[in-house]
C-alpha cells in the first residue's frame, strides 16, 4: 500500500485552494490554513482539513502544533502584503519549522527577485532585485533555505480562468514598457510543477516557474483585450526599461516537467 503524503498548505487562497484540491485528487492528505473563519467550511467542503492560523511578525495564532505536527511536507504560500513586515513573519515561522528537522518545504516565491534589466534569466542567474518586494523575498528565501530540505519555486506573473492582468491594465491611463517580454505562468502549471516536485522528491532545489512564451507586453495584452472584448491598453512610447526574459532549464532537465499551457 502506497503511503499517502500528509501535506500542509499554508495559505489557501487563489493558488492554495485549487492546489489543495488537486493534491487530494492525487491521493494526498491535505491540511489547509486560512485567516478567515468563514472560509473554514469552504476548506472542509473540499475535504481539506481546515485550520484557522495567522502568522504575524510577533506570533502565530491558532492551532499551529496540531496542524504542523501532522505533516510530511509544508507548502508556504503567503506572499508579502502592503505594510506587512514580511522578513519578520518568515523568521517567526521558521522558528517553529526548525523544531522539526525532517520537514520538507516548498516555498512559493516570485521572479520579482530578478531585476528588470537582468536579460536572459535561468535558475543559475544570481538575483539582483531592483524593488523592495524583490529584496524582501530574497531575505525570506535565505531564511527558509537554512532547512536543507527546502525547495524554492519562483513563479512568474500568475494567470488563470478568473485572473487575467489585461483586465487591470486596460483600465489604467497609461502602461509602460510595451516592448518588454512577458514572464507569466498559468495556474495549471503552478500546480503541476508543485506536484512534480513532491512526486519526484526534488528537495533542496531551485526552480523558476515561467511559461516559455515571451511575446512583448503590447502584443500579448492587446491580443488578450480583443479576446475579452475590452478596451485595448494605452501603452507609452517604446523604451527599454525591462529586458528580463525567464527560461528555466532546471524545469526541463532536472524536474523533467512539460508545460500544460506552453502558449498562453
Amino acid at each position: 500500500m502506497i503511503q499517502k503524503n500528509k501535506i500542509g498548505v499554508l495559505g489557501c487562497g487563489w493558488l492554495g485552494l485549487p492546489l489543495s484540491k488537486s493534491l487530494i485528487k492525487n491521493k494526498n492528505i491535505v491540511f489547509g490554513t486560512t485567516t478567515d473563519k468563514f472560509k473554514l467550511s469552504v476548506l472542509s467542503k473540499h475535504k481539506i482539513k481546515p485550520f484557522l492560523i495567522n502568522v504575524t511578525e510577533k506570533e502565530i495564532t491558532g492551532e499551529w502544533n496540531k496542524f504542523f505536527n501532522k505533516l510530511d511536507i509544508l507548502i508556504i504560500n503567503i506572499p508579502p502584503k502592503e505594510n506587512m513586515k514580511y522578513t519578520f513573519v518568515i523568521k517567526n515561522l521558521f522558528k517553529k519549522i526548525k523544531e522539526c528537522d525532517q520537514i520538507k518545504l516548498i516555498f512559493v516565491s516570485s521572479t520579482s527577485v530578478y531585476g528588470n534589466m537582468q536579460g536572459n534569466v535561468n535558475s543559475s542567474t544570481v538575483p539582483k532585485p531592483d524593488s523592495k518586494r524583490g529584496s524582501i523575498i530574497i531575505e525570506a528565501e535565505n531564511i527558509l533555505k537554512r532547512n536543507p530540505l527546502t525547495t524554492i519555486l519562483r513563479l512568474g506573473g500568475l494567470i488563470g480562468p478568473d485572473r487575467n492582468p489585461a483586465k487591470i491594465l486596460s483600465s489604467k491611463k497609461i502602461v509602460h514598457n510595451p516592448n518588454s517580454p512577458i514572464n507569466l505562468i498559468h495556474i495549471d502549471d503552478c500546480i503541476g510543477i508543485i506536484e512534480s516536485i513532491i512526486k519526484k522528491e526534488k528537495w533542496g532545489k531551485m526552480y523558476l516557474g515561467v511559461c516559455p512564451y515571451h511575446p512583448t507586453k503590447e502584443t500579448y495584452y492587446n491580443t488578450q483585450c480583443v479576446k475579452l472584448g475590452i478596451t485595448k491598453i494605452n501603452f507609452s512610447n517604446p523604451s527599454i526599461s525591462s529586458n528580463k526574459k525567464i527560461n528555466d532549464n532546471n524545469i526541463i532537465e532536472d524536474l523533467k516537467y512539460n508545460y500544460k499551457k506552453p502558449i498562453l
